[in-house]
């Protein structure tokens, strides 16, 4: 005998089979809003998710209701009728809503009138996941106390829906992170390799927290060195800025932050640790987080910035490897010197103290050898000399990490470094020369004409140019009404005489920034 149910069961059914239809966390939340409208014949619907202290965080409603998001412009704050679902934990019912005591006596500009009221919270285990509003009736009439059961049950079968669907979410992410970034540093052997692995990571840290942009922050002292930036460049300066101080206390005490800038957006920082290289942190600026997601985000975070500091490692490793190879040559240059030039000079001066006593015509061969053994050695000496300034000068991001240290008490603050490209090896020693000058110029003429808050120098290498950027936000000025004095001509000069150019631009009252461009060296 075929089993005939009421035709609110069957709705019930028919709504928590097309709920759990969708795996989507998002997908799920609008079939529940949309199921629960049906069900109640509810002109309006809005399903609001909180956080872990009960804010409004995100709303999915109907389609009548999301054009006027928009136009109310913030969350509700969970006044009258709203925040009766919350604080008493169970469902509310009115049929009019302007006669219910509650009622605080107006909606906000924009909002839809509403005269009948359902509202139900809508439970994940025993933690609120959200609370399900619905208004208006249809025809004018009140939400009856079957609507009230079936909107509760619905709710009941929502929360493990929500549960799964959550699951599932988190399942995904984990397995887009080790899909994104299993193969990166697979082949780690060069530094040009390991910057690769770095820029890799940053990017598919990026793309999985659709964040505005995720970078690695070198934290030396008060000294912050942008090493790597994935996502909107030209804000990391500003973003910095405005983190420096977070940034700092979480490379120090090593403990990662989550820091709330609205809802559904976040900001992490997470210390990157390492034992070979300086370290710092992964800054993820305003990550999309969803709140299937605020459990596992921050961990997985934490664990690219585990990966990272091993990259980091290895580079450091390869730079001790290289330093200790020049140690080396250092040491047999030495012995070359000992056993061949000296004993040489040594042998040449035996051979002329013994010709004293000889004749001219016996004397004359043996000044022709001893001359030709000091040409000899001279030409050792040179061999050596060469070796030694191609392997000792001190690296060029060194110089500049120096020179931004100096001036931090010029300025009254620590400049930020940005760095992009295989800096160290892009200019001979002429043009490292010309580029710190450069930089001394331009941090002076901050010092004593910007008035600014703050600073950030970048050098980049490419395959063909190198640049020096320096941008601050002091007062600036009109070019047009300025004129040059004798410190941007020489700039200028600098650049020419290594084939290259110099850019300068500035507006009153928005900072000023200087470009200044030279040809790699191949």
């Amino acid at each position: 005998m075929e089993l005939e149910l009421p035709p609110e069961a069957r709705a019930l059914l028919d709504a928590v089979v097309a709920i759990g239809s969708d795996l989507d966390l998002r997908g799920v939340l609008t079939r529940i809003v949309e199921s629960a409208c049906r069900l109640t014949a509810a002109e309006y619907g809005v399903l609001a998710i909180v956080d872990d202290q009960g804010r409004y965080v995100d709303l999915v409603a109907t389609g009548p209701v999301l054009a006027r998001f928009d136009a109310i412009g913030r969350m509700p704050e969970g006044h009258g009728l709203l925040g009766m679902v919350p604080r008493d934990k169970q469902t509310v019912r009115v049929e009019h809503v302007g006669e219910f005591p509650e009622f605080t006596g107006s909606f906000p500009d924009h909002h839809p009138d509403i005269d009948s009221f359902l509202g139900s919270p809508v439970m994940v285990g025993s933690v609120a996941f959200g609370h399900l509003y619905l208004g208006n009736k249809s025809e004018d009439r009140a939400f009856t106390a079957t609507d009230q059961a079936l909107v509760e049950a619905l709710a009941r079968a929502a929360g493990v829906m929500i549960e799964n669907a959550r699951t599932y979410e988190q399942a995904e992410w984990r397995r887009r992170w080790v899909a994104g970034t299993s193969q990166i540093g697979s082949d780690l052997s060069g530094t040009a390799q390991v910057q690769q692995a770095v820029e890799e990571l940053l990017f598919s840290l990026r793309e999985l927290c659709d964040a505005r942009l995720v970078a690695f922050v070198r934290v030396d002292g008060e000294a912050l060195e942008v090493r790597q930036v994935a996502g909107e460049d030209d804000a990391v300066g500003a973003v910095l800025a405005e983190r420096a101080a977070v940034v700092r206390e979480v490379a120090a005490g090593g403990e990662s932050d989550r820091i709330v800038d609205g809802p559904g957006r976040v900001t992490l920082v997470v210390p990157v640790a390492t034992r070979l290289a300086a370290g710092g942190v992964v800054l993820v600026e305003q990550a999309t987080e969803t709140p299937s997601l605020r459990a596992v985000m921050l961990d997985l975070v934490g664990v690219t910035a585990v990966q990272l500091g091993l990259v980091l490692d290895r580079e450091q490793a390869l730079r001790d490897r290289a330093e200790r190879l020049v140690a080396r040559d250092r040491d047999r240059i030495a012995r070359d010197l000992h056993d061949l030039v000296i004993q040489r000079l040594f042998a040449t001066g035996m051979q002329l103290q013994a010709a004293r006593n000889l004749g001219v015509d016996d004397l004359r061969p043996r000044i022709d050898g001893a001359v030709a053994d000091l040409d000899a050695a001279i030409a050792e000496l040179r061999s050596t000399i060469f070796e030694l300034n191609s392997g000792g000068a001190r690296p060029l991001l060194d110089e500049v990490r120096s020179l931004l240290g100096e001036y931090a008490e010029v300025l009254g603050f620590q400049p930020v470094l940005r760095v992009s490209g295989q800096v160290d090896t892009a200019l001979d020693a002429d043009g490292c020369t010309q580029l710190l000058s450069t930089l001394r110029e331009v941090l002076s003429n901050v010092a004593r004409h910007a008035g600014a808050g703050s600073v950030v120098v970048a050098l980049s290498a490419g395959s063909t140019w190198f640049r020096l950027r320096v941008v601050d936000d002091g007062r600036g000025f009109d070019p047009a009404q300025v004129r040059e004095g004798s410190g941007t001509p020489n700039l200028r000069a600098r650049a020419a005489g290594l084939g290259g150019h110099l850019t300068v631009t500035s507006t009153p009252g928005e900072g000023t920034s200087i470009e200044w461009v030279v040809p790699i060296v191949s």
